[in-house]
């Protein structure tokens, strides 16, 4: 292989950095959605294949940029299946066949998380960096048991106890134990949907990068399910109060609004008056509380991350870091979506660059770059039935 194949030498930490704009791709993106309109989606495979390269692209690590050789074709082929699946499913919904529809959810929850490994496998021997192809392999009974099955026994287990505590709480008859149930199934509500969440995060990023592969070089991770539990419920801890903000302002507003249904108003023009303050009531709320859920979404996501890039590593020494704060990340999604609303989308290439560039400036890998042995392996797409329908779960909305 060439020299200027090889990563940069003479630096043990480098960070990835973005050398788009949105300038340069806000025509992909504007050529994206007007060929999937006119096309009525049929252009979505092509639409996210040029997107997707555009982003890997301009993306860099000492020296080095990565390649995306993905092609809308290979991608339509399942996609299309995969919608036409889902019509048959909404025409037997529609049409009340309990069994076909009945089957094909079971079908769905048995064989969806394969197929999903199945479209990851296929984008990551996709990718290229330094000549060097990525790969995934995962169980499939694994995948199954990290996305669906384990998540579904503690979310049964937690309804059940809830159950529980109110039954109990609902014998004793007794004001007290109706309240002492109510905070009880509160706190088991709370605690149980963080040990969910912990639960899943640690298995789901266990069974991403501990399949993953850069050549031959094989990649570790290994999380605490304790932590990422204390996380998630800091992160719902966090949204407590602005649902306390919003229930102050809104449940004197509700009061107002049945005094006014029993007792009448004084005037139309009174009315009028209650019914606009009420509105402008009611719409602020309603900012405050997407504001503390994406407040809470960036805190969790975050420190999440900070912490699972600093347990992972690459055979041949190398290391990962994550320098991102929940005070930056939290100030780009606001100012985002503001400004993304404010424009009715149309700055949102802008804002898909901003924040692709503050958290790839924020990533740093740590060693000896220059001393992997650049060896790709020897794995192809495959092109069984299992494999190409897979690749249509590529199709994600944001990936325009």
């Amino acid at each position: 292989m060439s020299d200027d194949n090889k990563f940069l030498a003479g630096n043990k930490t480098h960070a990835f950095s973005f050398q788009g704009s949105g300038g340069g791709y806000f025509p992909v993106w504007l050529v994206n959605i007007l060929l999937t309109v006119f096309t009525a989606g049929l252009f979505l495979p092509w639409a996210m294949v040029r997107a997707r390269r555009y982003f890997y692209e301009n993306t860099e690590l000492a020296g080095a940029r990565f390649s995306y050789h993905a092609t809308g074709g290979a991608i339509f082929v399942g996609w299309i299946c995969l919608a036409l699946l889902y019509v048959v499913f909404v025409i037997n919904a529609v049409y009340e066949n309990t069994f076909l529809t009945l089957c094909m959810v079971l079908l769905f929850i048995a064989f969806a998380p394969f197929l999903i490994m199945q479209g990851l496998r296929y984008q990551l021997l996709m990718t290229k960096l330094n000549g060097l192809r990525f790969s995934f392999k995962a169980s499939p009974l694994r995948a199954w048991w990290v996305m669906l099955g384990c998540p579904l026994l503690i979310a049964i287990l937690v309804a059940v106890v809830m159950g529980l505590i109110f039954t109990i709480a609902g014998s004793s008859q007794s004001m007290i134990g109706i309240i002492v149930g109510i905070v009880l199934s509160v706190l088991v509500g709370l605690v149980g949907t963080a040990l969910m969440q912990g639960i899943y995060a640690a298995q789901w990023y266990g069974l991403l990068v501990n399949n993953l592969q850069y050549g031959k070089h094989r990649f570790a991770i290994n999380l605490n399910v304790k932590t990422c539990t204390f996380i998630y419920l800091k992160a719902m801890l966090l949204f407590i109060p602005f649902i306390a903000v919003v229930l102050f302002m809104v449940v004197p507003s509700i009061i107002q609004i049945m005094q006014y249904s029993v007792y009448g108003a004084e005037s139309e023009e009174a009315m009028l008056g209650v019914a606009m303050s009420l509105f402008s009531t009611f719409m602020l709320s309603y900012l405050i509380y997407i504001v503390g859920i994406l407040v809470c979404f960036s805190f969790a996501f975050v420190k999440l991350r900070n912490y699972a890039y600093q347990q992972m590593s690459l055979e041949g020494g190398i290391t990962f870091r994550s320098t991102a704060s929940v005070g930056s990340f939290v100030w780009i999604i606001l100012s985002n979506f503001m400004v993304c609303g404010i424009t009715f989308g149309l700055a949102w290439p802008w804002a898909k660059v901003r924040l692709t560039r503050y958290l790839l400036e924020n990533t740093h890998v740590d060693g000896e770059l220059d001393n992997l042995a650049l060896v790709d392996h020897d794995e192809q797409p495959r092109n069984d039935p299992a494999s190409v329908l897979g690749r249509g779960f590529s199709i994600l909305p944001f990936a325009l």
